[in-house]
């Protein structure tokens, strides 16, 4: 969608590729998981389930393309394991990386604590700055 008119006249299924997307991360992360079984992945659909409190059937349903609350809070925890989020929701991604910082910072524990710290910081610089406007 390039335009004003073309989102504002997009219909749902303009945006299933979205929850496409949404599989694919799920089954890198899965791939990446160093388990025997990949069904006890820390990312199989079950785990990931039970860890943001979804029905099993609503996240397949994510995934094949239907919009809801939970698509956004795949895009969020997703983003918490180091995937960028407009990789996902813009649908001409070609040169936007799939992850926000060269690795998937969930798999460099040291890493994502930092990470909270840096980005709780800036978010309290920016809070400072926008009550002094």
């Amino acid at each position: 969608m390039k335009n004003s008119d073309e989102i504002k006249n997009a219909k749902a299924e303009n945006f299933y590729y979205i929850g496409k997307r949404l599989r694919e991360i799920r089954d890198d992360l899965i791939e990446k998981d160093d388990v025997a079984d990949k069904r006890d992945s820390f990312f199989s659909r079950k785990n990931v389930c039970d860890r943001l409190g979804i029905d099993y059937s609503t996240l397949t349903n994510v995934e094949r393309g239907t919009i809801s609350i939970t698509t956004f809070k795949l895009i969020m925890y997703y983003y918490t394991v180091g995937y960028n989020p407009m990789w996902i929701i813009l649908e001409d991604n070609e040169f936007i990386p799939k992850q926000n910082m060269g690795e998937n910072l969930f798999l460099k524990e040291d890493l994502q604590k930092d990470f909270k710290a840096l980005e709780s910081v800036v978010s309290q610089a920016l809070s400072d700055f926008k009550s002094k406007l």
